[in-house]
């Protein structure tokens, strides 16, 4: 797979922008942050096509800190699913306001076992998941995408596809022409069509994907993804 530098990422967006002989325009530091800036705008936009989820990760049992409170991994981004494991099987947790869950969650049963519901919220700077009723000798899991990677030195690179390079590179210079209030279209029109084949090659994935397998009954109503 292509492996790119900041440097060599920095590089191709001034080639993109047509600034290879006006390098002083914008200052490195302000074109790495563009880089990461587009690299942001890259994740979002395949983790919002890609139901197979490449970049999901799962945390197990996260530390409580306090009553129905646990904290969520440091790198934690976006929540795809939490379960509670229950013997062989993953109830599905419901998102809901903390205000509603005591109502929500009193006698409430599916099949004999206790409904859960959960919400994430982010304090001074940390992320925290609110479960209700605290599962008692259960298993917490949750799955969630981290966030994306951030390059600080020129030695830092992104290993991805041609095409997630070339959008990074092609994102930071529109950000460099419009500091500059230069036109910018080419460009954006480019960066539509690596946006196009990007999202048309992570749907492919997901249709090509062997089928998830979920470690639950049809009668829990969903599974953990694994």
């Amino acid at each position: 797979m292509p492996t790119k530098t900041l440097l060599q990422l920095r590089q191709d967006a001034r080639r993109a922008a047509g600034l290879t002989a006006d390098a002083d325009a914008v200052p490195d530091p302000t074109v790495n942050t563009y880089i990461n800036e587009a690299y942001h705008e890259l994740y979002d936009l395949i983790i919002d096509a890609d139901d197979a989820r490449i970049f999901a990760r799962n945390a197990t049992n996260p530390p409580s800190v306090g009553e129905h409170s646990y904290r969520l991994p440091g790198d934690f981004y976006r929540m795809i699913s939490c379960h509670v494991r229950r013997g062989a099987f993953y109830i599905p947790a419901e998102r809901a306001d903390p205000s509603e869950m005591a109502t929500l969650a009193d006698n409430q049963y599916t099949y004999g076992r206790p409904k859960y519901f959960v919400r994430w919220h982010i304090n001074t700077g940390e992320w925290f998941l609110f479960m209700y009723p605290t599962p008692e000798n259960d298993s917490l899991a949750v799955t969630y995408f981290p966030l994306p990677k951030e390059l600080a030195t020129d030695s830092d690179s992104l290993s991805n596809p041609a095409s997630w390079l070339s959008f990074v590179s092609y994102g930071a210079a529109i950000k460099m022409l419009n500091q500059l209030e230069r036109d910018s279209t080419a460009q954006m029109v480019e960066l539509r069509k690596l946006g196009q084949r990007i999202e048309d090659s992570v749907n492919d994935l997901d249709m090509n994907s062997p089928a998830i397998v979920r470690d639950t009954d049809s009668r829990s109503g969903g599974g953990h993804l694994w």
